[in-house]
């Protein structure tokens, strides 16, 4: 969904710029004015506004025995039971498994059977957005870039929260698997941007969409039927992609090399059969080439042939290959660099398997680099997200 810091299957922009060695400022267009057309439609919308304020509930640690909370200290043996309150001022200083953040709002402390907790925020989402546009953008980058953003954000945020708020004692984590959350920042750009669009939700039939964002897609949009999974809600216009190239191919970023190891590759495939219910892994050998064999409408693939050293066939899907090429197996040494999108070819060469990719995380929704690139060419916030989420209702 989101661009975020890297766990074993995910990566974020900035560590991945890092890792690289890549530095992108100088392609991006900040200083160019010349506006562009873009093949766009943007609706806006006459839904009524959300009322009263929505408090987004954040999970910010998981299984802790210990968190300090400005000058206490608390444990799983103070909590008991039920879950703990805790209400405190702006700009706390939270500390839990050397990790220190300054929050506002209230803090709930829920117990678990294990006698550990977890401990989660519940922060006004115009509060809580900027929090969010410091961890998932770089600073020096377009205003309209941070707003873009901003109403994506609050869009997938407003969604879950709809979601789970009684299903669930948190709506969105603070990592990979929701999106960054730095807790309170003082980046003005960020602030900003949350206030320029204050309220400014994505729409279709005037539900709120998960407004789905990747660091890049790599010239061609995914589709969140094929990259994420196939519920319902996923099968929604705004988020089916937009047709022809991105402006991210701009950005040298936007492709990448991985080389590895083949007989490794191979025995991670083979790991990966059973957890995965993929039993076209359980079976290949030395892989010889990889190939798409199945492209969504704009082209990019969502299925992949393998062809082994026995000529033997394998399909699977494109995201099934990413997630295994980059799961720990405990027998295996860790790969040496993660598949950055399933958005991919192979081709074997020598021991190694050399596998050319484009794009940084699944592809749907917002893509953070070619949205600069956009920005950096005169494009409106409003344009920007009228590319990225076709036909959106885009209002409060």
């Amino acid at each position: 969904m989101t661009t975020q810091k890297p766990t074993n299957n995910q990566y974020n922009r900035r560590e991945f710029v890092l890792a690289s060695g890549l530095f992108v400022a100088g392609s991006l267009l900040a200083c160019d004015k010349r506006e562009k057309k873009l093949p766009i439609e943007h609706k806006q919308s006459t839904t009524k506004p959300m009322t009263g304020p929505i408090l987004i509930r954040v999970l910010i640690a998981k299984n802790i025995d210990r968190v300090t909370i400005g000058r206490f200290e608390y444990t799983n043996t103070k909590i008991g039971e039920k879950p703990l309150e805790v209400d405190i001022k702006p700009n706390t200083e939270l500390t839990f498994s050397r990790k220190t953040m300054a929050v506002s709002g209230l803090i709930l402390l829920h117990p678990n059977k294990n006698n550990t907790f977890d401990v989660v925020i519940h922060v006004p989402i115009e509060q809580y957005l900027p929090g969010v546009l410091a961890g998932e953008l770089f600073a020096h980058w377009h205003p309209a870039t941070f707003a873009a953003q901003a109403v994506a954000a609050r869009s997938y945020a407003v969604n879950l929260h709809i979601e789970r708020k009684t299903k669930s004692y948190f709506d969105v984590t603070d990592g990979p698997s929701s999106q960054m959350f730095l807790g309170d920042v003082t980046l003005d750009v960020a602030h900003r941007a949350v206030k320029e669009t204050n309220g400014v939700v994505l729409r279709w039939n005037s539900e709120v969409i998960p407004a789905y964002y990747s660091a890049c897609c790599g010239g061609l949009a995914a589709t969140a039927h094929d990259a994420i999974s196939s519920a319902e809600a996923h099968n929604v216009a705004p988020l089916q992609g937009h047709a022809g190239k991105d402006a991210c191919t701009a950005v040298k970023i936007h492709a990448w090399n991985v080389k590895r190891p083949a007989r490794q590759l191979r025995k991670r495939l083979n790991a990966c059969a059973n957890q995965m219910n993929v039993p076209q892994f359980a079976d290949i050998r030395s892989i010889q080439s990889i190939e798409p064999s199945a492209t969504n409408q704009h082209g990019r693939p969502i299925k992949l042939t393998m062809v082994d050293r026995q000529k033997t066939v394998y399909e699977v899907r494109a995201k099934d290959f990413m997630r295994a090429a980059n799961t720990t197996v405990s027998s295996l040494s860790s790969p040496h660099m993660n598949l950055m999108s399933s958005f991919l070819v192979g081709k074997k060469s020598g021991p190694m398997v050399e596998l050319t990719g484009y794009g940084m995380g699944h592809g749907v929704g917002l893509c953070q680099y070619g949205a600069q690139e956009l920005a950096g060419a005169g494009q409106s916030w409003q344009n920007i997200l009228a590319w990225y989420y076709p036909k959106a209702e885009v209002n409060t």
